[in-house]
């Protein structure tokens, strides 16, 4: 899914609750984590919900970050799947160009959310880029 379907799609549906179903549903998209990977280091900080997320080189094309994410309820799992749309399967240099803002701002999310989600997103994105420069540096390693 691209951030271009993400946006088609809020735009089809009418109102915030078939949106808030559409997000639950977009939970199943995301890669899952073995159980072992829910240890606290895969932890984002600064998030209420415990969330949990991972990345590595992609096994078809080890340039490339698949994300691996998991959370506590099923809407942040939404959520979390997402945020990621525009960062899963990107190199890490294309993660670090890419500027989410533009994104969220069209779906609305800051205005739909509580405080708490928004600090949580905002965590969420900087792990999202550590991860990144993480994966770059092993990179060039």
């Amino acid at each position: 899914m691209t951030t271009n379907d993400v946006i088609d799609a809020f735009e089809l549906l009418d109102d915030w609750d078939a949106r808030y179903e559409f997000i639950g549903d977009l939970a199943r998209q995301l890669v899952p984590l073995a159980d072992e990977e829910h240890r606290d280091s895969n932890l984002v900080p600064g998030c209420n919900t415990r969330t949990w997320l991972t990345a590595d080189p992609e096994p078809a094309d080890p340039a490339h970050i698949e994300y691996r994410a998991d959370a506590e309820t099923s809407l942040v799992r939404g959520l979390v799947a997402l945020l990621l749309v525009p960062f899963q399967h990107q190199t890490p240099a294309q993660v670090l160009e890419t500027d989410p803002s533009d994104y969220i701002a069209h779906l609305g999310l800051a205005e739909h959310l509580s405080a708490n989600r928004r600090a949580g997103m905002e965590h969420f994105l900087e792990r999202v880029y550590q991860l990144a420069r993480a994966q770059q540096a092993a990179n060039s390693a």
